[in-house]
């Protein structure tokens, strides 16, 4: 061994070096599990904080879904119907979401969604004709208008009817 590394040479037992070994492999488990701890559903804090905001101020489902409409009408005034028909898909999700208690990844596709979620079957055919209607404005290239827009709008509130008439 060079000169320069003679401050490396420690006189440490095996057994001691063996403890340390193990401390190290310890407290390198704990950092990875506390660094993934938003990840991994066991340790989730995220779903804890949601579900206690959601338990103190959670307006009635049908004013969320009221909301949404209300937002959706204000983006087709302003002649946004793709915008406003995708709101009405983002929102009616979100409820799904709230009212059903199911999750589901930031990841899936509306379509995706559509085959894992379990709906009424007057709920799931709206939701799958607003998908339709969103998926034909924004991959299918048809421009989206009014007649568009307002016939997402009446399955939306038909998807709206649906979750109310389901147990939550």
């Amino acid at each position: 061994m060079p000169g320069w590394l003679d401050w490396l040479k420690f006189n440490l037992s095996a057994d001691t070096l063996r403890i340390l070994l193990w401390g190290a492999v310890i407290l390198g488990v704990a950092v990875t599990i506390w660094s993934l701890r938003d990840s991994l559903p066991v340790f989730s804090r995220s779903r804890r904080i949601t579900a206690r905001e959601a338990e103190t101020h959670a307006p009635d489902p049908s004013s969320r879904m009221d909301e949404a409409r209300l937002e959706a009408d204000e983006l087709a005034g302003q002649g946004q119907y793709g915008e406003a028909m995708h709101v009405l898909l983002l929102k009616g999700l979100a409820e799904i979401r709230l009212r059903l208690g199911t999750s589901f990844a930031a990841s899936l596709t509306s379509r995706e969604i559509l085959h894992r979620v379990s709906l009424p079957q007057a709920g799931g055919s709206a939701l799958r004709a607003i998908v339709q209607s969103v998926e034909q404005t924004y991959f299918g290239g048809r421009p989206a208008d009014r007649e568009a827009y307002l016939g997402c709008r009446e399955e939306f509130e038909a998807l709206k009817r649906s979750l109310a008439a389901s147990p939550a």
